[in-house]
This record gives C-alpha cells, structure tokens and sequence, in this order.
C-alpha cells in the first residue's frame, strides 16, 4: 500500500473522484493541512500531490510548500492544476516539483498515472538500495562522495574519476560548501556568500542554485549524495 499526501490550496476541494479512485487501489491517502507544522519524515509519504486551487494566485504559497517539502523529503511530488502557465510550471519544477498534472483528467487515468510512477520509483529504489549494499561491501574502508574542487576552470572531480563544469555562482556555492564539510549552512549564509546584492528572494535563488548543482554531480538530482539538505536550515556538504 502507497502513502499519499494531499495538500489542497482549495479552501473546499471538489476534485474528490481521484481519491476515492486511489483508495480503492491500494492507497492510503490523507490530508495534509496548508498551515499545519508537517512531520513528512515521520508520516513516511511515498507521494504528494499540491492540489491548486482554480482562479486563484496562489504561486507564492505552492513555492513555500514546495520547498518545505523537499527540506523533508525526495518522495515524488506532483502539482495538480487546470491553468498553470509554462513560466510557473518551470518555476514549480525548479523548485523540486517532479511534475505537473493536469486536474481535468479522468479520475482512472490519474489513479494509472500516480500507481505507474510509483510503482517505477519504489524498483528503481530497490535496486539502487541493492546496487548500495554491494557496493559498500566492496567499499567499507574507502572515503566516499569526495569533490574536489579545480579553481582554474570552475569545475569539481567527484571520486578522482569524473570532472563536471560548473558555472561561477556554482562552483562559488560548492566551495563554500566544501569550506565548510559537514557543516549545515543556513539559506541566508549561503546567500551572503554567493551573491553580492540584496533580494527578498533569498531562499528561492539558493534552492534554485543547489537545485542546479545537484542535477550536475548526483545520480538524478534527488539522492543526496552530495548536497545534503538540513531541515529547517538549510544545506550541507557531505563529509
């Protein structure tokens, strides 16, 4: 049975087919309060689906729930909408939304859609859990996840082996970062450090640069391996 979070931006949510349609296919499905502390960890959620409310700017309250959640949790994340602009949609996606659905889909349809998914990352996760477990037999007395920063061209060397390029305000990040291994960094040192001019989008333009950086040096961009993310604080270099 799949856990699935609902958080509705609705202040009354009509779109209830799905869910019926969900727990009748071996979901648990429960609501998720917009202004309640969440506890994602805890509750152990394999999904959640931000439900947008229709006619309604709410932009600003999806990005501050996006976000909360991926400072909990990598489990696959979907926006439900009927209207949202490309703009947002990438916005949305930046942020670590791992897709868009579109809320006019039959209900059957949505219900195949969420189980396939889920299905598809619960194996990709066991074999990679799998792959893990060897490897670390392998591996038990080798350091691991080590960067290694190359300040001449703005590039890292992960584990000796592999360079990636990086852009100036990334390579800036993951020295900082790497100054400071093992050490949780808030949103607004990170900021300070990186850029040199003063925004109200703090927390934004740095999940959106790790955001970036993870695609580059981790697997999938959601692993961790690196880039650790620090609940209600911010992020760390693994050491």
């Amino acid at each position: 049975m799949y856990n699935i979070g609902i958080i509705s931006t609705n202040t009354k949510s009509d779109n209830n087919t799905y869910i019926e349609t969900l727990k009748e296919t071996r979901c648990n499905v429960r609501y998720l309060e917009e202004n309640q502390e969440w506890d994602i960890e805890r509750d152990e959620f394999d999904a959640l689906i931000i439900e947008e409310a229709e006619n309604v700017n709410q932009i600003g309250v999806i990005c501050e729930s996006i976000i909360k959640i991926r400072e909990q949790t990598s489990a696959l994340l979907w926006i439900l909408s009927e209207n949202t602009d490309k703009s947002t949609r990438i916005v949305y996606m930046k942020l670590g939304a791992d897709g868009i659905i579109n809320a006019s889909v039959d209900s059957d349809e949505l219900s195949l859609f969420i189980h396939g998914n889920l299905n598809r990352y619960s194996n990709r996760n066991q074999k990679r859990l799998s792959s893990y477990e060897d490897k670390a037999l392998q591996e038990v007395n080798e350091p691991k996840n080590k960067v290694e920063l190359i300040h001449s061209n703005f590039s890292v060397l992960l584990n000796g082996n592999q360079e990636v390029s990086l852009t100036k305000l990334e390579f800036r990040t993951i020295e900082l970062l790497s100054n400071h291994a093992g050490q949780a960094l808030t949103y607004e040192e990170i900021y300070k450090n990186v850029w040199n001019n003063e925004t109200e989008d703090k927390q934004y333009r740095v999940a959106n640069i790790i955001y970036h950086l993870r695609r580059k040096i981790e697997d999938d961009g959601s692993t961790n391996e690196y880039i650790k993310t620090v609940r209600s604080k911010g992020y760390m270099l693994n050491a």
